[in-house]
């Protein structure tokens, strides 16, 4: 009887080694996105059924992150991974990739998600592309100008997008919990959509008010209720103004009237701050993601501080 159970155990130890662990029905998923944004919305939509981590913290330039042993060991464990969709990431996510050893999530497979799909895309000009870093990268991978303005998700209205695609995704990828990610989705955009309305009359008083903006992440926003924005302070994608550049922005903030110059938290902000000095220019700078400021834990937050922050500065500088 002793010799039978030791060959029975044995027998159990050598299928471990050889079928696996299973994976039992009620695991979470395991999912792992670019940015904060995104994982924030992954967690609103997949609540307790899922894990989320994002490669990318708040304070950090999204564009020109160091890949660490940490993202590939991340990736190599999930089960989904949840891109910006427009290459904001270009600059060190293949690199993570490569190192991560999980064919599931490269592009192409089941894995590798774009929630972008459908949403209102800005596209950058040729101008603002020509000799940057981003565009010699994407001249590298495929044709530049496919791609848009990837700050989407600054347009409310795009996040609603955004959620019905990850809810999709969820949905396609847990069968079993569809109705779960379902009824999260529905909750949070009925809220968003109410609270879309309260922004919207926040800001609607001051379309046309000139503005300029140190990054290109602004656009969004600014289309979405017609103020004019005149220009950037960096004259190309992420390549900071010559001396010769600032002088002639400052000219032309002063010939237009500019009232508001709008920069994200992970900007540099000298140059912002002595731009503001010369023209007397009111310098606003907002979070443009989630924990980008003390508070900021989910879009609802972002959007409040955003839009509070906006049309306080706009009511002082228009007196409207």
């Amino acid at each position: 009887m002793q010799r039978f159970r030791q060959r029975c155990l044995g027998l159990v130890f050598f299928l471990g080694l050889t079928v696996g662990p299973s994976i039992p029905a009620w695991a979470a998923l395991k999912i792992v996105t670019s940015y904060p944004q995104d994982a924030t919305l992954a967690r609103a939509i997949g609540g307790d059924k899922v894990t989320v981590q994002s490669l990318a913290k708040a304070s950090q330039n999204p564009h020109t992150l160091e890949p660490r042993p940490s993202f590939a060991i991340a990736l190599n464990r999930a089960d989904l991974l949840i891109v910006n969709g427009q290459d904001m990431e270009l600059a060190w996510l293949p690199i993570a990739l490569i190192n991560c050893r999980n064919q599931k999530i490269l592009e192409g497979q089941p894995g590798y998600f774009n929630p972008s799909e459908g949403v209102t895309l800005y596209p950058y000009s040729p101008e603002e592309l020509q000799m940057t870093p981003y565009y010699t990268l994407t001249l590298i991978v495929g044709d530049p100008k496919r791609r848009g303005n990837h700050h989407y998700w600054l347009d409310p209205a795009n996040v609603l997008i955004t959620a019905e695609n990850v809810t999709g995704k969820l949905k396609a990828m847990d069968r079993e919990n569809a109705a779960f990610y379902q009824a999260n989705y529905e909750r949070f955009t009925a809220r968003l959509k109410e609270k879309i309305k309260t922004w919207d009359a926040m800001i609607a008083p001051y379309k046309g008010v000139p503005v300029i903006s140190f990054h290109r992440d602004w656009i969004y926003f600014t289309k979405r209720y017609g103020l004019n924005l005149i220009g950037y302070i960096e004259p190309r994608e992420t390549i900071p103004p010559s001396a010769s550049e600032v002088a002639s922005l400052v000219r032309r903030m002063k010939d237009e009237g500019v009232k508001l110059i709008l920069t994200s938290h992970w900007q540099p902000q000298k140059i912002s701050q002595e731009i503001a000095r010369q023209t007397g220019v009111t310098l606003v700078t907002l979070p443009s993601t989630i924990g980008e400021e003390i508070g900021v834990k989910d879009f609802f937050d972002l959007f409040e501080k955003i839009y509070t922050t906006m049309a306080q500065a706009l009511k002082e500088v228009t007196g409207k």
